[in-house]
């Protein structure tokens, strides 16, 4: 049966799976993109090089989520949810999110299809602020309730 302990498991599988398709991403990004720019007609090594900052520059905000994502769920497991350090973990991923999405934004220049990126990035910024401004309430009002006899 399904339950929150597996499910958890199951999210810092994703989160390691994705931190280890990042590095895949990363070491094989001058192949994909060189075959890339082949596939869609473009000047390959004038565009290779505008695809390939792209991709390393929007791979350490990537890295920061997922680290800080790994960390937020595992202090959930530890049932450590409403914390000062979870609301700071949630900060961070709405910058990290926020990040990429100017980046992608910025690529725009060379590559218009990067704007749903861009709007994706800024749009999962804005939810992750949100439930980071629910955490924080959450954390006030237990901090409260910690006080009260």
């Amino acid at each position: 049966m399904w339950n929150k302990d597996k499910s958890i498991t199951l999210s810092l599988f994703c989160v390691r799976l994705f931190a280890v398709i990042l590095v895949g991403l990363c070491a094989s990004a001058p192949w994909l993109f060189k075959r890339f720019t082949l596939i869609r007609f473009m000047v390959p090594q004038q565009m290779l090089s505008f695809f390939l900052v792209t991709v390393y520059a929007v791979a350490v905000p990537a890295a920061l989520a997922l680290w800080h994502l790994h960390g937020l769920l595992a202090e959930i497991r530890k049932n450590e949810v409403f914390t000062h350090a979870n609301v700071a973990r949630l900060r961070a991923l709405s910058w990290c999110c926020l990040a990429a999405g100017l980046i992608c934004l910025a690529s725009t220049l060379y590559y218009m299809p990067f704007l749903a990126l861009a709007a994706a990035g800024a749009f999962m910024a804005l939810i992750l602020r949100v439930v980071k401004n629910v955490f924080e309430q959450a954390v006030a009002l237990k901090d409260e309730n910690d006080f009260t006899i």
